[in-house]
This record gives structure tokens, sequence and C-alpha cells, in this order.
């Protein structure tokens, strides 16, 4: 797998020279930074369920409803750059009970935005899938596995045969073409690496933001025969993956599984 970023370039994100040189060489050891499924899964992670902050505090936080989760993140980014997260409750989230892995490291978070991540509120930050992610098949697999790990969802229908894989994405209506341009990526490469075809749909739904924004969801639904493909070639990487396995086998019977 091909080398992403160089410790020259990491350097150069910051101003001061002195600063570099003194706080920065313990650093040195996990350049160049290559692409790996680790690593997408991460990038994955803080694109559709955490939040990368950039100054003047540098920050990643990864947020779950289940602390077996955050305990995945924390493992794959110890196991990357040798870093701890610190897992509390989220307290300001009305939609219910959420904790958060979060991490105070500006080397991290810098090197984070390097590979791929936006900072800021992705719903109203134009961002595009990472070309060292799309360019490599196991790469893109496991951005897609923990992409729909995050925030897809399975659906089951009566006069349907098969459960159908969903996933939102909102954006802002003046990203909206932006962020369908992500989708369609997404889309196209889930076709070339797996032959697992995808419809995208636009719902009616808006939502009002207290800034007076408007955002709207960009649909991808994975249907019929593809949820099989699905299963075997992506599938979740949590416990969706075998309620998806109990549907495919004809076991379980539900309107909608999250």
């Amino acid at each position: 797998m091909g080398q992403i970023l160089r410790y020259s370039e990491f350097l150069k994100t910051y101003k001061t020279r002195g600063y570099r040189l003194n706080h920065l060489e313990d650093w040195k050891k996990y350049f160049p930074i290559k692409a790996s499924p680790i690593l997408a899964g991460i990038v994955a992670d803080l694109i559709f369920d955490g939040h990368l902050q950039g100054d003047p505090i540098w920050r990643a936080d990864f947020t779950s409803k289940n602390i077996e989760e955050l305990e995945n993140f924390n493992f794959r980014l110890n196991k990357l750059f040798k870093l701890d997260c610190k897992i509390r409750a989220c307290t300001s989230n009305k939609f219910g009970k959420t904790f958060n892995a979060g991490v105070n490291c500006a080397p991290l978070a810098r090197i984070l935005l390097l590979c791929g991540v936006p900072t800021g509120q992705k719903v109203l930050t134009k961002f595009s899938l990472p070309k060292w992610i799309k360019e490599d098949k196991e790469c893109f697999r496991e951005f897609c596995k923990r992409m729909f790990t995050c925030e897809g969802s399975i659906t089951y229908e009566k006069n349907r045969r098969f459960p159908r894989i969903k996933l939102d994405m909102w954006k802002w209506e003046g990203l909206f073409k932006d962020g369908t341009a992500f989708i369609e990526d997404i889309c196209n490469h889930l076709d070339k690496y797996f032959k697992i075809k995808t419809a995208i749909s636009f719902s009616k739904s808006v939502n009002l933001r207290k800034d007076g924004l408007i955002t709207k969801p960009i649909r991808i639904f994975i249907s019929k025969e593809n949820s099989v493909l699905f299963y075997k070639e992506v599938g979740f990487d949590n416990w969706k993956q075998q309620n998806l396995k109990k549907l495919l086998e004809g076991n379980m019977y539900a309107h909608t599984v999250f």
C-alpha cells in the first residue's frame, strides 16, 4: 500500500520552525504515513460519527451509543499512533445517551486532516473521498464497512424479497451538489470493486438549523440481491451484521433494524 504523507509535508503545517524541531521529534517514527485499512476505517469513523477540530484546539472525537464501539476506535488509534482516548458520557446530546472517545493531540489531528478528514461541521464543509482510499480495494472495503456501521441501517418490507441497506448523509443545500458527488464516488467504487449495485435517492425531508441554514439528506440504498453481496463483501462491523444475516436467512422480520 502506498505512501500518503511524508514528515516534511507534515512539518509544513506548523509556522514556527523552532516548535517543529523541539516538539515533534517523537512523531518522526510514524512517518511516512502509509495507506492501510485501519487508517481508512478511522477516517470513516471521524467523517460519519466523529469530529475533527482544528485551530485553536486540535482534537479528534468519535461518538457512539455503544462503549464497545468507542473501545474499538481507541484500540485502532492506539495501534497506529500509540495514543489513548478519554471515554466519557456526552451530557449535551438531547437525542439520547451517547458516549465520546476524544483525544487532544495537535500532531494527530493535523495528520488526520492531511489524510482526508475534514475539520468543523461536515454538513457545512466540502470534502471528497480521499484518493488513497478509493484507489486501494482493501482500504475502500474498510472505509465502507465503518461508514455503514456508523450511519447505515437495515430495512425489511413485506413487498420485498430481501432486506435493504440504507444510509443517509445530511448536507447543507448550498453544498448538496458536492455531497452528491461524494456519495456517487462511493457508489461507483462499490460497483467497481464488489459489483454491489446501489441507488441514490433524495428525500423530501429537510432540517431547518438554528442558524437558518437548510440541510437535506442524500440517501444510498443497497437493494434486493445486492444485500447478499454487501453482507459477503463489505458488511457491518458490529451487531448489525448478525441482524442482516438473520434477515437474509429468513429467520427474522423487522421493519427497521438500527
